[in-house]
């Protein structure tokens, strides 16, 4: 049985949480549902829009790229998300947001630690580029290469790396990762299970996310430029 890579919860106050677990097939699409249905519970409570999202990839190991390109996607009307550079030079790819079906402009804060990895360090880096989330935790596990396995005569195998994932600015992931603009450690022994304002209550990175959705949106608006380290 497939388990869903998706989970969405209310923290209140307008405030919605979505966990993603991991970027499996259909994981865009399940975002696409639990945003729906964030927009309806938004206009049931008379608002215009959400006071903001919670976007937990805190242990999320990465999984499948296009997936975790068009989660980003979904939250940037234009510009680089990510970046594939190989060995040579000419050897250069870049996906590109599409301004259709883009989110609205509600404040948005993502929630890392050093379990996020690969395809959910691209869409962390991506977002906090662009200048479209704060990014609250800790800083990520630095996972940003392609490697490919050549086998060899003997039975034994050769990991090579071919290529690296830069974020919009230029900034490269391998072995580096994703810091955070809000860094927090986690609570120790949080127990499990907690959910909805317990979990806001218990959990010292959620409440700063919300904390950081309060604030305002630092630098968040659209059209400027990337971050430059």
């Amino acid at each position: 049985m497939r388990v869903p890579s998706v989970e969405l919860e209310d923290l209140g106050e307008g405030v919605a949480y979505v966990r993603i677990r991991a970027f499996q097939e259909r994981t865009d699409f399940e975002l696409s549902k639990a945003l729906a249905e964030v927009k309806r519970r938004t206009k049931e409570q008379g608002r215009a829009l959400p006071a903001g999202l919670v976007l937990d990839l805190r242990d999320n190991p990465g999984g499948l790229l296009d997936e975790g390109v068009r989660v980003a996607d979904r939250f940037l009307a234009s510009g680089i998300i990510v970046t594939t550079k190989g060995r040579n030079p000419r050897n250069t790819e870049a996906e590109n947001a599409r301004p259709d079906g883009t989110e609205p402009d509600y404040p948005i804060a993502i929630l890392v630690n050093d379990g996020t990895a690969s395809a959910s360090e691209i869409v962390a880096g991506a977002l906090q580029d662009q200048h479209r989330a704060s990014i609250v935790g800790t800083r990520t596990f630095g996972k940003g290469s392609v490697q490919t396995l050549f086998g060899l005569d003997d039975g034994a195998g050769l990991k090579l790396t071919i290529a690296r994932y830069f974020t919009p600015s230029g900034r490269s992931i391998q072995d580096i990762g994703i810091e955070p603009d809000v860094p927090i450690r986690p609570a120790d022994d949080l127990p499990a299970g907690l959910r909805g304002k317990e979990r806001l209550q218990r959990d010292p990175q959620i409440g700063a996310a919300v904390e950081a959705l309060r604030r305002g949106p630092k630098n968040l608006a659209r059209g400027q430029p990337p971050r430059q380290e």
